[in-house]
């Protein structure tokens, strides 16, 4: 039994109540704040305990990747449950297939001592050559059902990034989706109407809102505007303070709510030497400054929309809960019978304590 005593716990209703959780045999055995004191209690007075992070989009962290020569998952989700993860998505990005295949069959390995893989989002190689960002462009490819099907076949991939204006691409979100796998629009020149078309073959989600896709315009909205206006959809965005304005993040979680909203990493700190990426504060960028991805952890994404004005409440809830309700997983919120699947936040917003399955990891 393990008991976290005396902090302040986001109820699943969104609201705060001061109590303790306890936790045995990895699942939640209550919220109360009349459990009785023991020696092996972790004193949490002062601080806010949230359901653990789940991330949707994360490449590499604290040194180690999840992709080619010196991959690491363990290394991954060691460094992401010390930023609050708990559960996370190994993000490939274009290469070929082969590349591909092993890191899908390398994400069922096992993580005792860090973040749980829930699966593998692949981003790419079916990306749109002129919106590509940093993504490798020799390695991209028009939309190969045969391809999709064998790395679908090879682990438990549960999230495809395409750009759907590419030609077979509406065939790929049916037979993806038809799966199981979620299919979210990304490195993407689409129109509006093209995502409409999209969301309506089977694609249900946006990645990194803003970044590498059309930009919404009053007469041709683009991807951006339906990111904004389609409903059902689930919008990621990086909160790095850097890849996309406060300002714009606010327009976002008011126009979807944090239901629709899920904050990610888009980490990439695990440059091995040799890879063209350099360090920008937060941010890694190629060497002609193309952003690549963030530097910063989920938590920092927490702690910035609160600084921007989003109550702390549906900041957690876009870093926890809607994520865990996109992949279908019992986390995401703190209730009886639950997974115990925890962050502890300081006064400050940091993380003092992460909990997976009941095991305080980091």
């Amino acid at each position: 039994m393990l008991l976290l005593r005396g902090g302040r716990v986001l109820a699943p209703g969104g609201s705060w109540v001061d109590a303790s959780v306890a936790v045995d045999g990895g699942l939640i055995a209550g919220v109360s704040p009349s459990h009785a004191a023991g020696p092996g209690d972790l004193d949490v007075s002062g601080c806010w305990v949230l359901p653990g992070f789940v991330d949707l989009h994360v490449h590499a962290a604290g040194g180690a990747r999840l992709q080619g020569a010196g991959a690491s998952l363990p290394g991954v989700a060691a460094a992401l449950a010390r930023g609050g993860v708990t559960s996370f998505l190994a993000t490939t990005y274009a290469a070929p297939l082969a590349e591909l295949h092993a890191a899908v069959t390398a994400s069922t390995e096992p993580t005792p001592r860090g973040a749980r893989c829930a699966g593998v989002h692949l981003e790419g190689p079916w990306l749109a050559y002129d919106y590509a960002g940093a993504q490798p462009r020799e390695a991209l490819a028009d939309p190969d059902l045969q391809a999709a099907l064998d790395l679908v076949a090879a682990g438990p991939v549960r999230v495809v990034t395409l750009a759907p204006e590419l030609p077979g691409a509406h065939d790929l979100i049916a037979t993806l989706v038809a799966r199981g796998v979620r299919v979210s629009l990304g490195h993407s020149g689409t129109t509006y109407d093209g995502a409409v078309a999209a969301v309506g073959a089977g694609a249900t989600q946006v990645t990194h809102a803003f970044n590498a896709m059309s930009p919404m315009r009053h007469r041709d909205p683009g991807l951006v505007g339906a990111a904004f206006d389609l409903p059902g959809l689930t919008v990621e965005v990086i909160a790095d303070g850097v890849h996309v304005h406060p300002a714009a993040v606010r327009a976002l979680w008011r126009a979807r709510g944090a239901d629709g909203v899920c904050l990610v990493s888009d980490c990439v700190d695990g440059c091995l030497d040799g890879d063209p990426l350099v360090r920008d504060g937060d941010v890694l960028r190629r060497a002609d400054g193309t952003l690549a991805g963030s530097a910063a952890t989920l938590a920092a994404a927490v702690r910035n929309a609160v600084a921007w004005g989003i109550p702390l409440a549906d900041a957690a809830r876009m870093a926890s809960t809607t994520p865990a309700r996109a992949l279908g997983l019992d986390a995401g919120r703190i209730e009886t019978g639950r997974p115990a699947d925890l962050v502890v936040l300081d006064a400050d917003l940091a993380v003092r304590h992460t909990v997976v399955g009941g095991t305080v990891v980091a």
